[in-house]
């Protein structure tokens, strides 16, 4: 049964938050601050009730008095929910303590009072609760100094007098009672303190002595064996000799051949165990599965949370793995966070590895706790099989190597299986990578302009920079077939600058040969408006505004928040650059983004304006559209006009800007220069069905 004494310890442990636990001074410190704020307003309450009876007119000196004692109730949920903020409810608790002190001695006795009993705890209490660190001694005093300089200045300007509200007689009352609380408030302080004291010195002390016994008996145990070395060491010298050269080989011959870290098999036994497995021939109609296990996110948690927390993760993956693969399955850590099954199959069971992977994949997709955080891995999986009497163990490597790039390429968190499709692709996908840096080093990507026209004269406004590749055997390529593998290999950025750079320099020749293209208009990723070199490298091109424009694609950018971003986008609209939403529809941008970008113009994706002749819905859509980007002041193009008859609609719809095979296909600067000057000179049906003379007519 409980005793009184192990209730309140019980009530204190409790109120004591978590984070004040772990240190043992600021425990006890911690522990101190809520016995006294538990029954300091107990032991106090008797002296504002027995001055509400004595005091003929209390109001308002005692309800301020008492409210100032009870409040030390209210600082324990205080410390409950701000913890960290302990020192402050301190040192404000201790205010509060000073105030009271001063205001009931104030008005109760003046520098006679009773009540300044209670004054010679408050430095006591604030150690108590603070420590005798220099700080708290500075915080302390300088309470004190201001508490007896206000108190004095109180005095001072009463006339050099102390309010009298009850009579000296009763005053002995409340002196009285101030002593017994006070007496009874430190004996509870005292005694709590004391055991506190007493119990850990106890604990210390028993632990001094197991520590000293501990030691007595490690250094008897440590001469017990150093005698019986020495009576055995003439005799058994050659055996211990050889037994430790056994023991050393076997150490030497189990590191080399397993990961540190794990425990598991490294690459060096996983070439070993395939190398035997093809040597045996004795695997009949069995085949041999591996399964190329490759983290996901293991790179953040390592970052984020430390290596400690990585290798935590590796282990628990190793664990992970050996704990859910048959008892014949071999698991080899091979790199920093990729592993290897190795199974024997039956005929029958090939089809069963997709499963196997897929349960392996939600295992390892399981949160994982970790010093009070819930890392999230992923694992994705390249599946090899050799199902012939010899196993070619390092072409399955390899093959299983190739898998896992698919299934990453693909989507993570997922498995592939190898086969002469996935290698004959991830093979031309690296010829084509190849290709792409030789052909970023011989300048091999050029330039192609579409013209943008309006929609009601049919005047071109603009061209639209469109990249191409020249290759030296394939022709003139399209962006479709080699722009993904170039945003893989992160050099999309470098392509977007020669495009730009280029356009540059046939703007300026348009304008020297006096033609009518006002603006043209470059296609930029998000990437390439992250680099912080972006703005001073146009800076210097005196660029004259509303000349250049920047496609963004919505998809990609419209909803980023990052600051390099929308720090470079300002810095473009100082330029005099337009910004151009390109694909409108097609990402997920909201009105507010849309708002807050205010783009130039946006342009109506192709997939829109296809359907408008068969699809009354689309063409509904196609008109909300505008609508939108009329209320805004923006300007819309529609881009993959192919009739004149969609031009038509587009124009009756209120777009400004078409652009598509309906007027002119992307074409090379010195194609476009001639199609300039022909479209200017000869007379055009425009879709009211007016026809436009040629300029000078």
């Amino acid at each position: 049964m409980m005793t009184l004494m192990n209730w309140l310890h019980a009530a204190i442990e409790w109120l004591t938050p978590g984070p004040l636990k772990d240190d043992v001074h600021t425990r006890k410190r911690v522990r101190m601050f809520i016995i006294s704020h538990t029954f300091g307003p107990i032991t106090g309450a008797p002296i504002p009730l027995s001055l509400y009876f004595l005091d003929p007119a209390p109001w308002p000196h005692v309800p301020i008095l008492g409210a100032s004692i009870m409040g030390f109730w209210l600082f324990l949920p205080l410390l409950k929910i701000f913890p960290r903020h302990y020192t402050l409810l301190a040192l404000i608790s201790i205010l509060n303590l000073n105030f009271a002190m001063l205001w009931g001695s104030f008005h109760y006795g003046g520098a006679s009072s009773p009540f300044l009993i209670w004054y010679s705890l408050m430095p006591v209490l604030a150690f108590f609760y603070l420590g005798a660190s220099m700080v708290a001694r500075l915080a302390v005093f300088s309470q004190v100094v201001v508490g007896l300089g206000l108190f004095t200045l109180g005095y001072v300007l009463s006339g050099e007098s102390f309010p009298v509200h009850i009579p000296l007689e009763n005053m002995v009352y409340a002196g009285m009672i101030s002593a017994f609380s006070a007496t009874t408030y430190a004996f509870f302080m005292a005694v709590y303190y004391s055991s506190v004291v007493d119990s850990q010195s106890e604990l210390i002390k028993e632990i001094s002595r197991h520590e000293h016994t501990l030691a007595e008996l490690t250094i008897a145990q440590k001469n017990m064996e150093i005698t019986n070395r020495a009576l055995q060491w003439s005799k058994n010298l050659a055996e211990a000799r050889n037994l430790e050269l056994e023991r050393t080989k076997a150490s030497l011959e189990y590191n080399a051949l397993h990961d540190a870290l794990t425990g598991l098999p490294n690459r060096r036994y996983l070439d070993q165990h395939l190398s035997k497995l093809g040597q045996s021939g004795g695997l009949g109609k069995r085949g041999v599965a591996l399964l190329h296990v490759d983290l996901d996110r293991f790179k953040q948690i390592n970052d984020t949370l430390g290596h400690v927390a990585g290798d935590e993760m590796l282990s628990h993956v190793a664990r992970l793995l050996k704990s859910s693969v048959g008892e014949d399955d071999f698991v080899a850590r091979v790199g920093g966070d990729e592993f290897i099954v190795v199974s024997l199959l039956e005929p029958h069971e090939s089809e069963a590895l997709s499963d196997k992977a897929e349960q392996l994949i939600e295992k390892i997709r399981q949160p994982v706790p970790y010093q009070g955080h819930l890392c999230r891995l992923g694992a994705s999986i390249g599946i090899a099989v050799d199902t012939g009497t010899q196993i070619d163990a390092k072409s399955l490597l390899v093959n299983s190597d190739i898998a896992l790039y698919r299934a990453k390429e693909r989507s993570r968190g997922s498995s592939e299986f190898f086969s002469a499709e996935v290698q004959l692709e991830i093979i031309n996908n690296k010829r084509i990578a190849d290709d792409i840096l030789r052909g970023i080093e011989q300048q091999e990507f050029i330039t192609h302009y579409q013209p943008q026209f309006d929609a009601a004269s049919h005047d071109i406004v603009g061209v639209e920079a469109l990249v191409r590749w020249n290759h030296p055997s394939k022709g003139v390529l399209s962006p479709f077939s080699f722009l993904k593998i170039a945003e893989d290999l992160n050099v999309l950025n470098q392509i977007d600058r020669m495009i730009m750079d280029r356009a540059l320099v046939d703007f300026a020749r348009w304008e020297t040969l006096g033609l009518a293209i006002p603006k043209v208009a470059v296609n930029v990723s998000a990437r390439r408006l992250k680099d912080r070199e972006l703005l001073d490298s146009l800076a210097n091109r005196n660029l004259k505004p509303g000349s250049l424009a920047f496609e963004l694609v919505e998809s990609v950018f419209l909803d980023e928040t990052e600051e390099s971003i929308a720090h470079n986008i300002e810095g473009l609209k100082a330029l005099g650059i337009e910004i151009e939403i390109d694909d409108f529809g097609t990402g997920y941008a909201s009105i507010v983004s849309l708002l807050k970008l205010n783009p130039k113009r946006l342009k109506i994706d192709r997939q829109f304006v296809a359907p408008i002749l068969t699809s009354p819905e689309k063409r509904r859509l196609v008109s909300s559209i505008i609508d939108m980007g009329k209320s805004l002041g923006i300007e819309v193009v529609a881009e993959g006009v192919e009739t004149m008859e969609q031009a038509r609609i587009l124009n009756e719809l209120g777009c400004d800007v078409l652009q598509g095979y309906a007027f002119a296909k992307p074409m090379p600067a010195e194609s476009l220069e001639i199609f300039v000057r022909q479209h200017v000179a000869t007379p055009r049906i425009l879709t009211s069905g007016k026809v436009a003379q040629p300029r000078g007519h």
